[in-house]
């Protein structure tokens, strides 16, 4: 199913679909529950995944987005200004 058609069917933008699968929103008891609905499963079944045996054997979840905001280091000089961020430690 593309990000459109999930889109349609819940009734959401398309970047409400990409940041929640991208880990940069949180889908409330609303939006799952029309997520669960789109996919026609129980919403319970978006956050148990033992039952999904396809999924255990290809070794489930192996990257979660981070809910920790990026750490900004801002260094002067002259008239340049240098900016880089660091991922949160444990990554």
């Amino acid at each position: 199913m593309s990000q459109q058609e999930l889109a349609d069917r819940c009734e959401l933008s398309v970047d409400q679909i990409t940041n929640i699968e991208c880990g940069k929103s949180f889908a409330g008891e609303v939006t799952i529950a029309m997520l669960a609905g789109a996919f026609r499963v129980h919403h319970l079944a978006l956050f148990d995944y033992s039952q999904n045996d396809a999924f255990v054997k290809a070794g489930g979840l192996k990257w979660r987005a981070s809910r920790k905001a990026n750490t900004l280091h801002v260094s002067h000089r002259k008239a340049e200004i240098t900016i880089r961020s660091r991922r949160p430690s444990g990554r």
